[in-house]
């Protein structure tokens, strides 16, 4: 009956090896995409300590994974995806605010064009009053 258990015991735990294996191999991937996202986006410009660590993080992950520690490679990797992905969403934020600055900008420049014209507009009118009265 021990070994009945202990084969089961056993079993388990080889079993829930193998899944942690693959959950670190997966976000090991992930984290590899979201690092490339965040370059893509030039997170190295406007998130560079972010990218920074998650690219360390990741680095230490493969040394863990390397070394067959499935449950350090699978922390670390979670960290630098989440880092990664912070990473990318300041990069992007920051470009649309760039983008939002510019369409203010441009805005300001209408407007003043607008009032410009009024200007004209009502100059125009005040001469054709004062050519009506002569």
């Amino acid at each position: 009956m021990r070994w009945i258990i202990c084969l089961i015991t056993l079993t388990t735990m080889l079993g829930c090896g193998r899944q942690l294996q693959q959950l670190a191999v997966e976000t090991m991937q992930n984290a590899q995409v979201a690092l490339s996202s965040a370059e893509a986006m030039g997170a190295k410009e406007t998130a560079a300590t972010r990218l920074s660590t998650a690219q360390e993080m990741f680095a230490t992950a493969e040394k863990a994974m390397s070394t067959g520690d499935a449950e350090q490679a699978y922390r670390l990797a979670l960290r630098a995806y989440l880092h990664a992905r912070i990473a990318t969403e300041t990069a992007i934020a920051v470009r649309e605010e760039a983008l939002v600055e510019e369409a203010q900008a441009q805005l300001t420049l209408g407007e003043q064009s607008v009032d410009e014209v009024l200007q004209r507009l009502a100059a125009i009118k005040a001469e054709l009053e004062a050519l009506r009265d002569d």
